[in-house]
């Protein structure tokens, strides 16, 4: 099969196709533009750990391949000092991705990842993220061209199971299947479902069975029970992916190992952490945006904690909102 020939001659001079399952579940934070920054990564593990790999926020790439001022302290081996990091980036172009994956070797990492799962209407008209889900015989030709030399660090791809529907999945996996990917994160809903509506278990099924490298699960992981539905309906799940469930409650990842839940302590030295070295790292008001940004997740529908949010002045104010009784 071209398949195995392909990521077999890869692994053969690259050494990165592995054999064996490790049994321990792996955790990864998704990453959030504007939020899920070395800030709150180092804070995370700190005061929460449990996560095994922080994912950036992805770099748009240019033709110039000049970074925002953000992007590159944000990829700086001094921002994640201690953290297992995966750099990802957002492109159409294979140039400009083996340019990058250069770059991200030199930074001192092993491994990057390529998103084609974002469904942003303004990445997707552009056929970049998802949108290149729409012609798969140009992932295709991408994908040859990006492997047809020998890549300074291994690379993985984020998808979705389709762009209009999830019947489109077995032929996208018969692309990515075809390449010795370090692994492939899965976030099982449509393009056209965004964030919405029921995510489809038996798709990520049918990767496990379908022989894709490493399959990692992405969607709609809220609570550690959600993790063990998944485990049931998909029994062989070696990695999951988790970003809004992490934000809501920072401690779930250690809950899903059998830790414990949050104290107070604990949230109240998260919120304050957070805040004083945004604080540092921009100004009071932004920092105190963006705690209320980040409180909107554990907050949910309470419609008291979000109306004490608005009025708050203070990160105290805050935090009594979010902890108080």
């Amino acid at each position: 099969m071209r398949k195995q020939t392909k990521r077999k001659a890869y692994a053969q001079k690259t050494g990165s196709l592995t054999g064996g399952k490790d049994l321990a579940l792996k955790i990864y934070f998704a990453p959030m533009e504007g939020m899920t920054d070395g800030i709150l990564r180092q804070a995370h593990r700190k005061i929460f750990g449990g996560v095994d790999v922080y994912c950036l926020p992805f770099h748009k790439l240019t033709q110039t391949m000049s970074l925002l001022t953000r992007e590159e302290r944000d990829i700086s081996p001094e921002e994640n000092e201690g953290l297992n990091v995966l750099p990802q980036a957002l492109t159409r172009d294979p140039d400009q991705l083996s340019a990058w994956l250069f770059y991200v070797s030199e930074c001192g990492y092993s491994c990057a990842d390529l998103n084609i799962g974002c469904p942003s209407p303004t990445v997707t008209k552009k056929g970049r993220g998802s949108g290149m889900l729409l012609d798969l015989g140009y992932l295709r030709s991408f994908m040859d061209r990006v492997f047809s030399s020998t890549l300074p660090v291994s690379l993985s791809v984020k998808t979705r199971i389709g762009y209009d529907s999830a019947e489109e999945w077995p032929r996208i996996l018969e692309v990515l299947n075809d390449y010795p990917l370090a692994h492939v994160t899965i976030h099982a809903r449509t393009t056209r479902e965004q964030y919405s509506g029921a995510v489809h278990h038996d798709a990520f099924s049918l990767a496990l069975q379908s022989g894709t490298p490493h399959p990692v699960y992405n969607g709609d992981l809220r609570t550690a029970g959600d993790v063990e539905e998944l485990l049931r309906d998909c029994p062989g799940t070696e990695a999951i992916m988790i970003g809004r469930g992490l934000l809501a409650n920072p401690a779930l990842a250690r809950m899903i190992r059998g830790g414990a839940e949050a104290s107070r302590e604990e949230l109240a030295a998260w919120y304050m952490t957070l805040y004083e070295d945004w604080k540092d790292r921009f100004h009071e008001t932004l920092a105190l945006g963006r705690i209320k940004k980040l409180m909107e997740w554990p907050a949910g529908e309470d419609i008291r904690r979000k109306r004490l949010l608005r009025r708050a002045d203070h990160i105290e104010d805050c935090i009594d909102a979010m902890l108080g009784e």
